[in-house]
């Protein structure tokens, strides 16, 4: 089973405009919809379209939280919530696409308290030798920094394995408890080391060899259109240029990876297949309005 962890869930609400957005004026959206969002739901949303078993761990809230649960319900994944009752609802994030690109503006979320945290851990003992989690995306406010770190060395016993999709010190407090797999984006491994810029393989391969050395196994770094590279456990390194194709959104393209990735590995395919398919799934999720169907995830293997 791969459990997916999202302590800061959202609806994200897409909306498209037909020519540049106007400041200052009125405009007229050309298309909109609402869809879950959160890092670690978009896994398991990929997951299961993969038909690998997976289920939903998250913190819905208010409204917005009931409207999350009843999506992920409709589209038949399994999930194990714990609802926050404390008068406040989920984060909405706003995805705006227009004819000079896509501007996210991502609310902040919901108060965690330390209740709502013990109370994971305990629903996250349950978990063994034969399962992975995914630990994914922002630390709600009001939670210990390295919530994730904590959550890695409590399950230590249980041989667990991990994959972490995060950024700066959320991420780097996990290192110490070997990961399988991090997936860090371009902006987020230069932010981890302070590096302004980080261009070319030999670049890439000398980061990636420096989070293995803090403890991570494997590590995938996504370079948007350009594909991803990875530093495999056993020291190789594989570089992959993603597929063509008219992009409609980023959004949920990185998750789809580490999904994708993730569906791989746990059906035995070697690194490089691995990869193959994490680049398919991410891209097909770029390709797509929202996240990939199987289908086309599918065709953008054959693309490969």
């Amino acid at each position: 089973m791969i459990a997916t962890v999202t302590l800061n869930p959202a609806i994200d609400y897409t909306v498209s405009l037909a020519d540049t957005l106007r400041k200052d004026a009125v405009n007229r959206t050309a298309a909109e919809c609402l869809t879950p969002g959160g890092k670690g739901i978009n896994v398991s949303v990929i997951l299961h379209r993969l038909g690998v078993p997976t289920v939903i761990h998250g913190i819905p809230a208010g409204m917005t939280g009931q409207m999350l649960c009843h999506t992920i319900a409709d589209m038949g994944i399994q999930a194990s919530w714990l609802p926050l009752n404390d008068g406040s609802s989920n984060r909405i994030n706003m995805k705006l696409a227009d004819a000079d690109g896509i501007t996210e503006i991502n609310g902040s979320g919901i108060t965690m308290t330390a209740e709502l945290q013990d109370a994971l851990l305990r629903k996250l003992q349950s978990y063994g030798e034969k399962d992975i989690i995914v630990l994914a995306g922002s630390i709600p406010k009001g939670a210990d920094k390295n919530l994730y770190g904590n959550i890695m060395a409590a399950l230590q016993k249980n041989g667990v394995q991990f994959a972490v999709d995060a950024e700066g010190e959320s991420l780097r407090c996990t290192l110490r408890y070997r990961p399988l797999i991090i997936k860090p984006n371009l902006p987020e491994l230069c932010g981890l080391f302070d590096a302004p810029q980080i261009t070319g393989d030999e670049d890439l391969y000398y980061y990636a060899q420096l989070l293995q050395r803090e403890g991570a196994r494997n590590v995938l770094i996504s370079l948007g259109g350009d594909g991803a590279f990875l530093l495999t456990e056993e020291g190789t390194c594989f570089r992959m240029e993603a597929p063509k194709g008219k992009l409609q959104s980023t959004v949920g393209a990185g998750d789809s990876m580490l999904a994708g990735w993730l569906a791989g590995y746990v059906k035995g395919c070697t690194a490089e297949e691995c990869l193959r398919m994490g680049i398919a799934a991410g891209s097909a999720t770029a390709f797509a309005p929202w996240l990939a169907e199987r289908s086309h995830v599918e065709a953008c293997l054959q693309m490969l």
